[in-house]
């Protein structure tokens, strides 16, 4: 069960440092943010505060989880953390907003369905950690369990940082009207 805690941990932190260095990297990146914090009800005034304190339990997940000693606790703070984003994805949906996803900073695609899919595929993941993490015993991974981990997590991260890119690639484009045969 190693391997299965390895995996989670790795592709927890990579997907939540991604979501902290996507928001952090600009002033403006972080300002749209922080404007974007409202869209989810969030009242006007409370937006960067909660912006703030979104980004420090992120950044708290990646430390958390990159200690040896500390992961479970990184492990539950971001299947809690993720469980709240989705209710505020939620929320937002059943109110008919569709605000413009800035989990990784800059992204312009509206919040959906995909999104919350995503969430609760991450605190499964955070969950199933746990489970490898209180099944453990034995030694320290070895070179080949590392291996294996990375070689799962590393990928994973990428499609989930870029699973808007993906779709808006892989989406039907509408077609465009034939013209009549014989018709130039």
């Amino acid at each position: 069960m190693r391997a299965l805690e390895l995996t989670a941990r790795l592709l927890l932190a990579l997907v939540f440092l991604a979501a902290v260095v996507g928001k952090l990297r600009t002033r403006a990146g972080f300002a749209e943010f922080v404007g974007s914090v409202g869209q989810f009800g969030v009242p006007t005034r409370w937006a960067p505060p909660v912006a703030r304190l979104a980004v420090a339990a992120e950044a708290a997940v990646v430390v958390l989880l990159a200690l040896g000693r500390t992961a479970p606790a990184g492990l539950v703070l971001a299947a809690g953390l993720l469980g709240v984003l989705t209710a505020a994805i939620v929320g937002a949906l059943r109110r008919g907003a569709r605000p413009a996803c800035r989990c990784f900073g800059v992204g312009a695609a509206p919040i959906g369905a995909r999104h919350v899919t995503r969430n609760v595929v991450l605190a499964v993941v955070a969950l199933l950690g746990l489970l490898g993490w209180a099944t453990a015993a034995g030694p320290p991974p070895s070179a080949p369990t590392v291996l294996l981990a990375v070689g799962i997590a590393v990928p994973l991260a990428a499609v989930v940082v870029r699973l808007d890119d993906l779709v808006a690639l892989f989406a039907p484009t509408p077609s465009r009207p034939t013209r009549p045969a014989g018709r130039h």
